[in-house]
């Protein structure tokens, strides 16, 4: 983290350390948020997160999202808000395409490990270090 942080632009089609879908990050920002533009084949399992809230703004597409007992339609244009200690999961119902911010920042090294695992196991470790894991339902 930096102790004086400065003002940045990243530009339209770059990305922070290489990867073009990074535009904020624990070092970036002190550590207060991460940001990802990512576009969306599926969706995760019904997990949890311990330790960070994240929102994300749809870009492009629609996302049904289910949120702890509640369930929502996510069109193009829609903010969605979701918790730290509560399961969720979200669909792609066809392309689409969100703006993430997560908050405190960091959650960029959780997504830079799991999408280099090798396997299950080797997921659940990742999760367990970095308080997100998948939950039954």
């Amino acid at each position: 983290m930096t102790d004086f942080l400065t003002g940045y632009v990243v530009a339209a089609g770059a990305g922070l350390t290489g990867d073009p879908g990074l535009k904020a990050s624990r070092q970036s920002t002190g550590g207060a948020l991460s940001v990802f533009a990512a576009s969306i084949g599926a969706g995760p399992p019904l997990h949890v997160h311990d330790r960070d809230d994240e929102c994300f703004y749809v870009l492009d597409g629609a996302l049904p999202v289910r949120c702890g007992s509640e369930g929502f339609d996510a069109a193009t244009g829609s903010l969605v808000f979701l918790p730290r200690g509560v399961p969720y999961r979200f669909r792609a119902a066809g392309p689409a395409a969100r703006l993430l911010v997560a908050v405190p920042g960091g959650i960029e090294d959780y997504f830079r490990e799991i999408n280099a695992a090798s396997g299950d196991d080797e997921r659940t470790q990742i999760g367990v270090r970095h308080g997100i894991r998948v939950v039954p339902g």
